[in-house]
């Protein structure tokens, strides 16, 4: 009888906890969501600085054009008045997805070439420095089924207040 009675006490015991545990609701707290955290991508960017003997040119050459459904907008400038940073900005467009990457090229008036690479992402921008006269810039855009354009070609000169 006994051994009865320890069993009953010991099952409303566990009924009780069981049911104190589930009813309880005020003193449980729900975990929030959180969203994983968004990885940064680091932007490569590689600057070469070619010392020529020949003296490069720095005359503008011929550019190629992409069909409307593979364009993409890049934007080249000087940083600023008194400024000699060349900025290069992809600014994205209908090819995004078929661009692997993006070499940059600054030809300085004294023959010297300064060269970058930049991932082709929307708002990505590489720096390379020009000088206070007028440099060449080239930007060549390399697709993904290997074929290579040469997309900007032209004269940056130096920004001085007139």
């Amino acid at each position: 009888m006994k051994y009865i009675a320890h069993i009953s006490i010991f099952l409303l015991l566990i009924v009780i906890l069981l049911t104190t545990g589930c009813i309880g609701g005020n003193n449980q707290t729900t975990p929030t969501p959180t969203t994983p955290p968004t990885p940064v991508q680091t932007l490569t960017v590689s600057t070469t600085t070619i010392p020529t003997t020949t003296g490069a040119s720095i005359k503008p050459g011929p550019t190629d054009t992409l069909t409307p459904s593979m364009n993409v907008d890049i934007s080249v400038e000087k940083a600023g008045t008194y400024s000699t940073t060349i900025i290069t900005k992809f600014n994205g467009g209908k090819g995004l997805g078929f661009v692997s990457k993006v070499d940059v090229r600054v030809t300085r008036p004294d023959g010297t070439v300064v060269t970058g690479v930049l991932i082709p992402e929307v708002g990505q921008t590489i720096e390379l420095e020009g000088t206070n006269g007028t440099d060449r810039i080239e930007v060549i855009v390399t697709m993904k089924n290997g074929n290579v354009y040469k997309l900007i070609d032209q004269q940056l000169p130096y920004k001085t207040l007139r």
